[in-house]
């Protein structure tokens, strides 16, 4: 996986933890994965995004628009427990005579952008429609990339899952559009803001639900004391 493993793991346990406090997901890398190579009952997502490279040889630096980002989801209802394995695809250096595959470096506002598209999946697969996806963030080119992909010394073209077809959204970084939260419940719900809204939320449906209960009890006692009455 990259070089910042335990970040990808703390901001995807942040993003979970907005939409789905009381469940448990935990994300791990697996350099073992391929793309549409499934155990029974896992869901897949995958993404083509920005990211730097430096050669452990010669320390030269290139950037790519092409990295595949592979993630496996599975959701247990019963536990209330869900897994997802992560793969990232390295490049090699062009200029080496044996060059070694490198990991990629993202920033971190594209591991969030990233990260916030998984959760997406996660909300529509998982949890079957009850969460809506509103938009799929786009990621963030610092640079412009210039000629084609360079296939022969990408990990994801030399084992068969070509990058070339796919595109990243180029935004320089002064008209980065500001990133809200991610999630609504329901056509017409704004998105959620932040954590804050997201107890608020849960608060105000609480209260709803305490009020609900209390006016039906209020009904039923009058009811058995109209009852208790007209059989007098």
């Amino acid at each position: 996986m990259t070089r910042d493993t335990e970040v990808w793991k703390q901001m995807f346990q942040e993003l979970m933890q907005e939409v789905k406090p009381w469940h448990r997901w935990t994300l791990r890398p697996d350099k073992g994965l391929l793309p549409n190579v499934l155990k029974p009952g896992w869901m897949q997502y995958q993404q083509w995004t920005f990211a730097r490279f430096q050669c452990s040889s010669c320390s030269r630096n290139w950037a790519s628009a092409q990295v595949l980002v592979l993630f496996h989801m599975h959701w247990s209802e019963e536990k209330s427990r869900g897994q997802v394995k992560m793969r990232v695809f390295t490049q090699r250096c062009k200029k080496c005579p044996q060059p070694l595959f490198e990991d990629p470096e993202f920033t971190q506002e594209n591991i969030s952008r990233i990260l916030k598209n998984l959760v997406f999946r996660i909300m529509k697969k998982c949890y079957r429609g009850r969460f809506q996806l509103t938009e799929e963030v786009p990621m963030i080119k610092d640079i412009s990339l210039e000629g084609p992909h360079n296939s022969d010394n990408c990990e994801a073209c030399l084992e068969g899952f070509c990058a070339r077809s796919k595109q990243v959204t180029s935004l320089p970084q002064s008209q980065t559009p500001r990133v809200y939260s991610i999630y609504k419940v329901e056509e017409g719900v704004e998105p959620w803001a932040s954590r804050k809204n997201v107890c608020s939320y849960i608060l105000q449906n609480h209260i709803c639900r305490n009020v609900s209960i209390f006016c039906c009890c209020v009904i039923l006692i009058v009811i058995v004391v109209i009852v208790a009455r007209t059989a007098i």
